[in-house]
């Protein structure tokens, strides 16, 4: 996938979601249980311009490889700076080896905490079902996402990791099995710990 094709997956993907992701439950780094009697700081989330993106080249190592009976093409990403802020990309297709019109692809973004990309609509989503698809709720490895399902054959699912990295996985020409397969080949955990 090319720089450009990231980019403008990265910008539909805009249009559709934004910022408002929860935290996942936080794993305390001691071992130790909090004490209940005590009321836990109020965890802040960074203000967008106090930290950089990492580098696309750093989220390139979470785009799964093609899983049995699939092919990958090459990781592309691109790393973008505006003045004094910056933010990252990576994505990867993949495609049916018995049907080359299945197409899957996932795509990563680091936001550095800037409403861009799905963050920019991640509160206007609302869940919604008819004959023709649905937009549900959902989380996937503790992290709040979006499914979205548009009949008869396209599947996606948005993932918000501590409201500055995004994943974002879509199937045309699939079944809900395939972008659980695909969805679930992703480290999350390791995705957040870059941030």
């Amino acid at each position: 996938m090319k720089i450009a094709g990231i980019f403008i997956i990265f910008l539909s993907i805009g249009l559709l979601l934004t910022a408002g992701c929860a935290d996942p439950e936080p794993v305390p780094e001691n071992g130790v249980a909090p004490d209940p009697t005590k009321t836990p700081a109020p965890v802040t989330t960074p203000e967008p311009g106090t930290v950089q993106a990492v580098s696309y080249t750093q989220l390139i190592p979470f785009l799964p490889d093609a899983p049995a009976g699939w092919t990958a093409g090459e990781p592309d990403g691109a790393t973008l700076t505006m003045h004094d802020w910056s933010w990252a990309t990576a994505g990867r297709d993949y495609r049916n080896i018995a049907n080359p019109n299945q197409r899957a692809d996932i795509v990563i973004v680091d936001s550095a905490y800037y409403a861009v990309g799905g963050f920019e609509a991640w509160g206007q989503f609302v869940t919604m079902e008819t004959p023709y698809g649905y937009y549900r709720s959902d989380t996937v490895a503790g992290f709040p996402a979006w499914e979205v399902h548009e009949a008869p054959s396209y599947y996606a699912k948005w993932i918000g990791i501590n409201e500055r990295f995004m994943v974002a996985v879509t199937i045309d020409e699939g079944t809900k099995a395939d972008l659980d397969r695909f969805v679930n080949a992703v480290n999350y955990r390791g995705i957040a710990a870059l941030g």
